[in-house]
């Protein structure tokens, strides 16, 4: 009892500590002049310890002469540089909470983003009500393959997400080396991976069945697996099988993607697949149940929603790649709060004018609690592509959404002829570590 008293008093005395030393702060800052304050804002975005040193110092006099030391070894156009992004940065995101908001030292780090979204609350509604909803912004820095999500809190905006993207992430992916290769491991313990798929027209009759998988590898040293798919259909006849031996690539431990892709019939089918680790001897087996029939005569007009940790223009093996770029499916969409994810679908049999096709495309999330009474979100685009057939992969930032079951809504107009198709998932928010 007298050690938890003590650890109890301990965090007490901790949060007093850091509170005051806040507060001293904070009364040192609005101490300073008008025209030092930004000068102090700036160097705790680029050196922390030469801003703690510079409020401190008792004078005016002493302040300036400590900023001239400062720059006196660097180059002048990178004072300069300084000196435009910390005026701009106070000015603008500076008026009611500058020690607290996060906008200013990712502003004077990164400079102006390549594109600054601006998120009202009159986003997210609700059927007969509105929510209170949180302002946020979404920062996109193209050069730097950086996503920065800001959510206001009381009277700042605070980080709460940053993600990357481009040619500096490279994803953790399975690759063959062997084709039409079968491993057989006798009474082997279980291997864990997990499975999901996705449906797409490929042309008439004939459809695309991407089979997605993800494996948590601990060490890659010496790994190969062997993955072998069989399709049957609903007589139980063997119609098509993958045989391949894959290797770990771009990683060295963690989560590894791969992707099996079969060109089918519009007919139902069963898979049953098979993963198995070569060199620690184990074996994962998993089966499933898939419906093509829709796909019959065109009839279906839009494939799957298929939730993704990443779609942009980099490349990482072209099993992944498509007409938006790099898609990396989720076999689990299971993502902690705020952090930002992907959706991919496709549309088909558009009209189209002077060979393009003009889309709008509204995606609407739903508290999967509630079901279908309650819209917690929604996102809307215009699309103007080339060609009857929409390649569409959308960013979704979840920001303020709580812990939860979600349902999302992709409702595809076609604004050429007024018809809509709709593809719904789901996916759920787990609390951060």
């Amino acid at each position: 009892m007298n050690k938890r008293l003590y650890a109890i008093l301990a965090i007490l005395v901790a949060g007093v500590l850091i509170h005051c030393a806040t507060n001293i702060f904070a009364a040192r800052y609005y101490r300073l002049l008008e025209k030092e304050r930004p000068i102090y804002l700036g160097l705790r975005a680029i050196d922390s310890l030469a801003a703690v040193e510079y409020i401190n110092l008792p004078s005016a006099t002493e302040r300036a002469r400590f900023y001239e030391n400062f720059w006196r070894d660097e180059e002048s156009d990178e004072r300069e540089k300084f000196e435009e992004r910390i005026a701009y940065a106070y000015r603008t995101f500076g008026r009611y909470a500058p020690l607290g908001d996060d906008r200013i030292p990712i502003y004077v780090i990164y400079g102006p983003p390549s594109k600054r979204e601006i998120i009202a609350p009159q986003q997210k509604i609700a059927v007969g009500t509105r929510e209170v909803v949180k302002p946020a912004e979404v920062w996109t820095y193209n050069a730097h393959g950086t996503i920065f999500d800001f959510l206001r809190m009381s009277r700042a905006y605070e980080i709460i997400a940053q993600v990357d993207f481009g040619d500096k992430i490279r994803i953790p992916h399975l690759t063959e080396v062997t084709k039409d290769s079968t491993v057989e491991i006798e009474s082997a313990p279980s291997l864990d991976f997990d499975v999901a798929i996705g449906r797409f027209r490929q042309k008439r009759n004939l459809t695309r069945l991407e089979v997605y998988f993800t494996v948590e590898i601990e060490d890659t040293t010496g790994l190969s697996f062997a993955r072998h798919i069989r399709v049957f259909d609903k007589k139980d006849s063997l119609i098509d099988e993958k045989k391949d031996i894959l290797i770990p690539q771009d990683g060295e431990k963690g989560v590894f993607f791969d992707e099996a892709n079969f060109w089918l019939k519009p007919d139902r089918y069963y898979l049953e697949i098979e993963l198995a680790d070569i060199k620690n001897r184990k074996v994962g087996k998993k089966s499933l149940s898939v419906d093509l029939v829709e796909y019959q005569d065109d009839a279906k007009e839009i494939g799957d929603l298929i939730p993704a940790a990443i779609i942009d223009e980099a490349f990482t093996h072209e099993k992944f790649n498509k007409p938006v770029g790099r898609v990396i499916p989720l076999t689990k969409p299971v993502l902690p709060v705020h952090t930002p994810f992907y959706f991919y679908t496709e549309g088909y049999n558009l009209e189209i004018k002077d060979g393009m096709h003009r889309l709008r495309t509204a995606y609407e999330v739903y508290n999967k609690a509630k079901m279908r009474k309650e819209i917690v979100d929604v996102m809307i685009r215009d699309w103007i592509s080339p060609g009857d057939v929409a390649y569409i992969g959308a960013q979704y930032h979840p920001m303020d959404l709580s812990p939860g079951y979600y349902i999302i809504v992709a409702k595809i107009k076609d604004l050429l002829s007024g018809k809509e198709r709709t593809a719904v998932t789901e996916f759920e928010l787990v609390p951060a570590e």
